[in-house]
């Protein structure tokens, strides 16, 4: 019997962010790439979309590679989780961001998505954050810089497709609360 594709990437990336937890949060690190993917699955995404956001912080928080990703899920599925991940960790915070903005402004629609999704999720989890403790624990730079940045990546998700997909509908009214109700 054939493994699901969903399931079978549920199981890479649990296996892969085995002891790593959330930032901010006592939650173990898997819980933020499942609800990646439901985001996405519950909003009607393909198979392989789904699948690269369950997988998008791999190659960026574990030893596993694009070359990994490929070789268990093919190129599509490859190709979102790079559009999706950041190149060089070591790089200053400015330029990682730069260039997920810049990355992602051209992207496949199903990159955008799940670049969407990913923030929909960081975001939801600051403002739990936000009302649980009074502060955010999971945004780390100063608000005026991540009000920039989630901002810039939320323009460079609609740019050249419909801003009206749910998902973004979503990102847009989650940025608003976040960074407009202070």
């Amino acid at each position: 019997m054939k493994i699901d594709k969903i399931e079978y990437a549920i199981y890479y990336a649990t296996k892969a962010h085995k002891g790593q937890t959330r930032k901010g949060e006592d939650v173990d690190m898997i819980f933020h790439p499942f609800t990646v993917g439901m985001i996405l699955e519950r909003n009607g995404c393909d198979e392989d979309t789904v699948v690269a956001g369950i997988l998008h912080d791999v190659v960026e928080d574990t030893p596993h590679t694009f070359e990994d990703i490929e070789k268990e899920f093919g190129k599509k599925v490859r190709d979102y989780v790079y559009d999706a991940s950041e190149p060089d960790k070591s790089l200053p915070w400015i330029e990682r961001k730069k260039h997920t903005i810049e990355q992602i402004k051209n992207a496949p629609l199903s990159s955008k998505l799940i670049v969407a999704s990913d923030k929909i999720s960081n975001l939801q989890d600051a403002l739990s954050n936000k009302e649980k403790y009074g502060e955010d624990k999971v945004l780390s730079r100063n608000p005026e810089e991540q009000k920039w940045y989630y901002t810039s990546v939320y323009e460079s998700c609609i740019n050249g497709v419909d801003a009206t997909h749910p998902i973004f509908e979503r990102y847009k009214e989650i940025l608003e609360k976040v960074f407009d109700e202070d």
